[in-house]
């Protein structure tokens, strides 16, 4: 694997947490869907990076 693509996966995984901390705060449901959309496409990159 290069660093290139461990660097890209190191990324995803931080924005990934940080997000899922984003979610446990909001407290305004349109607020929380937009974020739990937001996961779904990071998690979906997350898996498309570690079948490179």
């Amino acid at each position: 694997m290069m660093q290139d693509q461990i660097d890209r996966q190191e990324q995803i995984a931080v924005r990934l947490e940080q997000t899922r901390r984003l979610l446990r705060s909001a407290t305004n449901p349109t607020t929380t869907e937009r974020i739990g959309k937001l996961i779904g496409e990071l998690e979906h990159e997350q898996a498309e990076e570690k079948e490179k």
